[in-house]
């Protein structure tokens, strides 16, 4: 039987004096030599084996950890931004109105002009009650918490979010804003 080393292709003499284990030319262990050879034409073939020794090779510099933290940390980013602006939107009701008479547009609305859809713990939805209050104006709550009726209403209007305001008929769907309210009364 002829032995080929496969690190080195030396074709074994029978002359040699090395063990048989032991290639002559290279001094390499058969078996060792031929087990890096067969990994080395599995990966190339594409059929590589799990092997526990890859997992705690160090391959450098953590790409993936990095693109992942830096993924994670703008996905956090845009969530706090994306409250802020939700959260700034909602805020509009301690903005000041603008000049006018705010006490005769207040006078000359009734209830049922101004329809304010709630729940009873959302705190912006206390905001544009109070709001309305202080400035005299008369609205009609629907708490869809409270009310399946209201709740059904709501959802028919399309709503998702609350305060949702319809105003003479016009709806306003990103919560209360002062500026736009008295702009929807005042058409």
């Amino acid at each position: 039987m002829t032995t080929i080393c496969p690190k080195c292709n030396y074709v074994r003499q029978q002359t040699d004096e090395a063990p048989d284990w032991q290639c002559p030319a290279c001094g390499v262990a058969y078996v060792k030599a031929g087990d890096a050879a067969r990994s080395a034409m599995q990966t190339w073939a594409g059929t590589t084996r799990y092997d526990a020794a890859i997992e705690t090779q160090d391959n450098g510099f953590p790409w993936f950890k990095l693109i992942l933290f830096i993924a994670l940390l703008y996905g956090a980013w845009a969530g706090v931004n994306m409250d802020r602006n939700k959260s700034d939107a909602n805020t509009d009701v301690v903005r000041e109105a603008p000049a006018g008479d705010l006490q005769t547009l207040a006078a000359s609305t009734k209830p049922e002009d101004v329809v304010i859809y709630t729940t009873t713990d959302c705190p912006y939805c206390a905001q544009a009650k109070g709001w309305l209050r202080q400035n005299g104006f008369a609205f009609t709550e629907c708490d869809t918490q409270a009310d399946m009726a209201c709740e059904s209403a709501f959802r028919s209007l399309g709503g998702v979010g609350v305060p949702y305001l319809v105003v003479r008929g016009q709806y306003m769907k990103d919560g209360f804003d002062s500026e736009q309210f008295i702009s929807l009364l005042g058409k």
